[in-house]
């Protein structure tokens, strides 16, 4: 029944980020070594219980937290990108620095655990583009709708030039961006409604992150969007407060909704890229050595997270249609695009500098 593989998807998820609150409790980003291990002791506390982490991490010196929103599941976009780091970081310093992986929104909403960051009172966390550039305006770049083709496309460019400057960026808002990982392209889920060209979103209530661009794009569409919070999401389904959202592939699989919406539509509208980002207090108390390792750590993570994303598309896409989900495929994507028009020029005050003609010559348009 289809509630019930829901619950049990979901489920799992929640488990998973119980065990890791347990491990909170460890100390706090500069817990000192002993401790860390009186109170792992204490606890009777495994690192296995997330997913796996260094054995001797009760020893690290020193202690931090990554969090995300989406549930803490194998192949989920969020997931693979923080954990990843965090493995990376605990091999290259010898378990020194333990950074525990706090899925489900555990540390608030990604707005929250921005303001956060700047306040110091956030670790680090796995950020999605599209939230975080309602603090750094810069960021909005990699917004606009339907700039990249494919994947590899986004890589090059988030890798290079253009990428590395609005990762910069964020030093002047009290976080440090460490590098790129991948959510997907986002693709139109509905509840009841087949998707193909502009005029099938006529009037359909779709679930928006609250971010410029993105509300900018679903009006010129004809939408009407609907700011809410991720962990709104799924009750503004069953409930009919929303048709439909926009989300990966992989955030669609990993978090149940072929149990709950009918259609998947492949509208790849917007491209989402995450990003690690630590508190600007955090990575500045790190010595040069700390912080050179966590760089790397979060490039290589976020080439981890992609390589991991292009793997498990196809199959998630299969398993999902064997759910009774329907893909729909044939959507009029330059039909959407002739709609939008001159959308990009409209952009570039917001996003600022010479970002949008940039991206423009970049992509030889």
């Amino acid at each position: 029944m289809k509630e019930e593989r829901f619950m049990k998807k979901w489920v799992s998820g929640i488990l998973l980020c119980a065990a890791a609150v347990s491990l909170a409790a460890c100390g706090n980003k500069n817990a000192s070594s002993g401790e860390g291990t009186e109170k792992a002791a204490e606890a009777g506390e495994s690192r296995d219980s997330l997913g796996g982490q260094q054995e001797n991490a009760a020893n690290a010196s020193k202690v931090y937290q990554i969090g995300f929103t989406t549930a803490a599941v194998e192949d989920d976009p969020y997931y693979v990108f923080a954990k990843n780091f965090s493995d990376i970081v605990a091999e290259r310093t010898g378990g020194g620095i333990r950074i525990d992986v706090m899925g489900g929104g555990q540390l608030g909403q990604e707005g929250e655990m921005f303001s956060g960051m700047q306040m110091g009172t956030t670790d680090m966390a796995v950020m999605t583009n599209a939230y975080a550039s309602g603090y750094v305006p810069a960021s909005g770049l990699f917004d606009l709708p339907f700039i990249f083709k494919d994947n590899e496309t986004a890589a090059n460019i988030l890798d290079g030039e253009i990428g590395q400057s609005i990762l910069k960026e964020y030093d002047n808002y009290g976080v440090k961006a460490l590098g790129w990982g991948e959510g997907g392209f986002r693709h139109l889920v509905t509840l009841n409604k087949a998707v193909r060209e502009p005029a099938d979103m006529k009037g359909l209530k779709i679930r928006c992150m609250e971010t410029e661009t993105y509300l900018a794009t679903y009006a010129a569409l004809g939408v009407n969007a609907v700011p809410m919070a991720w962990s709104e999401t799924i009750t503004g389904l069953q409930q009919g407060t929303i048709d439909g959202l926009d989300i990966p592939v992989s955030v669609t699989y990993s978090n149940g909704f072929p149990d709950i919406a009918k259609y998947l539509n492949m509208t790849g509208h917007f491209y989402s890229p995450l990003l690690i980002c630590v508190s600007g207090e955090v990575f500045d108390a790190l010595s040069p050595e700390e912080q050179q390792i966590l760089s790397e750590a979060a490039v290589e993570a976020g080439k981890a997270c992609r390589e991991n994303n292009a793997r498990v598309e196809e199959q998630m896409l299969s398993e999902m249609e064997e759910q009774g989900m329907t893909v729909v495929r044939d959507v009029d994507l330059a039909a959407f695009r002739e709609v939008l028009g001159d959308f990009y020029e409209s952009r570039k005050e917001a996003i600022g500098g010479s970002y949008v003609d940039d991206l423009m010559a970049a992509l030889g348009e």
